[in-house]
């Protein structure tokens, strides 16, 4: 009986883990916020856009499916783990990646012109379609 229980709960503990969550600016400032299998564009308004110009477009939120979030978290990773296209500084043209795991959060930034740049935003803007 107490091994039944013990299985149990580690069941139920396995079940109640968050999965990671994901934050991304473009290199104009535009956020997409990937929690769950939410995903929410947040676009820059013209008021806040370093012209005083640039809008972002209008704001979407989306549901995606487990193999959408799955897809989108691969590429994360993989910009996270390729630090050869990271950089130090966040300059207008780069993108970045904020990782939410357990309310910690990790900051990578990505170099403007990387490939890991074009395939995030594709797979971002496809899927809010």
């Amino acid at each position: 009986m107490r091994l039944a229980t013990c299985v149990l709960l580690l069941f139920i503990t396995a079940c109640m883990t968050k999965p990671t969550d994901y934050s991304y600016a473009d290199g104009s400032a535009n956020v997409y916020e990937l929690r769950g299998h939410v995903l929410e564009y947040i676009p820059v308004k013209p008021e806040e856009s370093s012209t005083g110009t640039y809008s972002g477009g209008e704001p979407k939120t989306v549901t995606i499916s487990t193999q959408q979030r799955d897809t989108l978290q691969s590429l994360f990773e993989k910009a996270i783990l390729n630090t050869a296209v990271h950089q130090k500084d966040r300059a207008k043209g780069t993108g970045a990646i904020t990782m939410i795991k357990s309310k910690e959060e990790q900051r990578y930034i990505l170099r403007m012109g990387c490939a890991e740049i074009g395939r995030i935003e594709e797979a971002l803007k496809k899927f809010l379609q």
